[in-house]
């Protein structure tokens, strides 16, 4: 069975920060897939960076790791690859996130630096700066 879990719970696996909560999450992910929505991403992102002080390679490495785990089943993964790829080019997460999900429409922004070395670099498609 998959189940949908909360950021809290993506938190404990990844920061192992609370022995009883990371040993819970665990004995639930022996029982069943995991299933991560854009919205607990975006805020799983956040709550590393913020709180955790975590490193945007640690971040993105977790990322990439979850996308290898069997078990865990992200809502976007194609995109998400994409996000990480330019998150670790230096793009803010969200924004990187916001690029990969527009598929082929036409993006607008005021921010001249969004996911500017990913786009420049030709990783990303291009945007348009009002």
């Amino acid at each position: 069975m998959i189940v949908a879990v909360d950021t809290n719970i993506m938190i404990r696996l990844a920061v192992q920060d609370d022995e009883v909560h990371y040993k819970k999450v665990l004995a639930l992910l022996r029982e069943h897939d995991f299933y991560i929505s854009k919205t607990v991403q975006l805020e799983m992102e956040w709550v590393l960076r913020s709180r955790y002080k975590q490193s945007r390679q640690n971040i993105a490495d977790f990322f990439t790791l979850l996308l290898q785990k069997t078990k865990i089943i992200c809502e976007n993964e194609d995109e998400l690859m994409n996000a990480i790829s330019w998150y670790r080019l230096g793009a803010d997460f969200a924004d990187a996130m916001h690029l990969a999900t527009i598929k082929d429409r036409r993006f607008y922004t005021f921010d001249a630096s969004f996911c500017k070395q990913a786009i420049r670099e030709g990783f990303a498609p291009p945007i348009n700066i009002l």
